[in-house]
């Protein structure tokens, strides 16, 4: 797989983040957790980076800084050169517009009480979509492998692979440069999880669309990363290629993580496209 020059098709900048959560305890004693301690990288257009490393090692809140659910205690996002924290009307709605995410339990992030046809189109309504709702909506749920009679239907009617694909569908209803992917598959079965995959890895190659993937998942990252970033409490130790982090990795972290897969090259017998 030839490598993206992210210098050359920046869309999302990180730099020097840190982030730090001040706590009471059931005595009103004051405590601080630094979640994140200086991150820095680059995502570039078309490409996906895989961001991996231990739970609580802050990759989640770094996800959601990006996406603005949280504040950086410092440190700069910018969105192709320009500071997130600065954008104010048009530019604003348009990043929100350009990056969307996809969570970790598909059943939470959906409103049980709304339809899935009525879900996917919220964000056509948000964005002020100009084009025809139905033939989009029948359109995105065909990217998705859905059949158009699932518009009726509610979450709870839906399987977990089915709910998925619904929040893929509604990220992509704004029609998104890049999408926060915060652990997608963790919440399914094996066979399930191949074929998400699958869609992601189309999606990225027939739309160009940009994938900043949080997991701790090897097989996930061998299947769909470009380049992957190591974290471990809150920084990052390795940052490489794809192909590199598999066959060479640098840091002691790195070498336990892929150390802990039970075969890795067992990974190359599964029907995933890459």
């Amino acid at each position: 797989m030839k490598a993206i020059n992210t210098e050359e098709k920046k869309l999302i900048e990180v730099e020097e983040l840190y982030k730090t959560f001040r706590l009471r305890d059931g005595m009103h004693k004051r405590h601080s957790i630094e979640a994140v301690r200086g991150i820095s990288f680059c995502l570039g257009k078309g490409e996906t980076l895989a961001l991996v490393g231990e739970s609580g090692g802050g990759k989640t809140t770094v996800g959601r800084i990006i996406l603005g659910l949280e504040k950086p205690t410092s440190g700069i996002v910018r969105y192709k050169g320009d500071d997130i924290r600065q954008l104010t009307g048009e530019k604003k709605r348009e990043y929100r517009k350009a990056v969307q995410a996809v969570f970790q339990d598909p059943h939470s992030s959906l409103n049980p009480k709304m339809r899935i046809g009525d879900i996917i189109s919220e964000p056509l309504a948000n964005f002020t979509y100009k084009g025809n709702y139905q033939e989009r909506l029948a359109r995105l749920l065909e990217i998705v492998g859905l059949t158009g009679d699932f518009i009726w239907r509610y979450p709870h009617q839906c399987s977990g692979g089915q709910k998925q694909r619904v929040a893929i569908a509604r990220a992509l209803a704004a029609d998104p440069e890049a999408v926060i992917l915060d652990e997608p598959l963790s919440a399914l079965d094996i066979s399930i999880q191949t074929q998400i995959i699958t869609l992601f890895n189309s999606l990225k190659k027939q739309h160009g669309i940009s994938f900043l993937l949080i997991t701790h998942d090897l097989r996930a990252v061998r299947a769909m990363a470009d380049r992957v970033a190591v974290t471990y409490l809150g920084r990052i130790v390795e940052a490489s290629e794809k192909r590199a982090f598999f066959e060479n990795p640098v840091h002691p972290y790195s070498q336990s993580l892929l150390e802990a897969v039970p075969s890795i090259d067992g990974l190359q017998k599964l029907k995933i496209t890459i």
